[in-house]
């Protein structure tokens, strides 16, 4: 493919991901995601003032992350990947505090217990995503050489870095849309055969 081409089709997906993510921020989240989704996701987090309130916020950030790893479409694995990307990108943007106070509780929280449940939640994460590279990578998707659970590490490292770089400003959901959309783009063309 010549340069132009492949610039016109980079252009073209990333319209399209853009719009699919606007999707699933903006769309009626019944029809979207199924009524017990919908239910879950108009959730108000319990109160995290004790260590029980910050167990029950834990587990239940946690079941709404497993939940959007779960399916496994094994048509397109790297289809998939984006769609669990996605999903990620739009509950941050609905819920902008969630990833910051679980960061916050790791880097700072002085109990040890807390701070395991949240790596062992990243950890289940992360071992879901790298199921996903690795079956595009026993289909000829992604480079050989690509290891699933070192880039599925990457792929949470870069939703944590979006996380931390969200500004506080009145526009901050496009412009970390935007954002996403970039790093989602930059992400995948690290995992592209040549």
């Amino acid at each position: 493919m010549t340069d132009d081409i492949m610039n016109r089709f980079e252009q073209e997906h990333l319209k399209r991901w853009w719009e699919t993510t606007r999707h699933y921020l903006f769309a009626d989240m019944k029809s979207l995601l199924g009524t017990a989704a919908a239910a879950e996701d108009r959730w108000s987090p319990p109160q995290t003032d004790s260590r029980g309130g910050r167990k029950r916020f834990i587990a239940r950030v946690r079941g709404r992350l497993l939940r959007s790893v779960k399916s496994e479409r094994k048509d397109d694995p790297l289809r998939e990947l984006e769609s669990v990307f996605q999903q990620q990108i739009a509950f941050i943007a609905r819920h902008p505090g969630v990833p910051r106070r679980l960061l916050s509780w790791l880097a700072q929280d002085g109990d040890p217990s807390l701070q395991r449940r949240i790596r062992m939640l990243i950890a289940n994460y992360a071992t879901r995503l790298a199921r996903i590279i690795a079956r595009a990578k026993q289909q000829g998707l992604v480079r050989a050489d690509v290891q699933p659970s070192a880039e599925a590490i990457s792929l949470v490292s870069v939703i944590q870095e979006l996380v931390l770089r969200t500004p506080t400003a009145p526009q901050w959901r496009g412009w970390f849309l935007r954002e996403a959309v970039e790093a989602f783009a930059l992400y995948r063309a690290g995992l592209a055969v040549s």
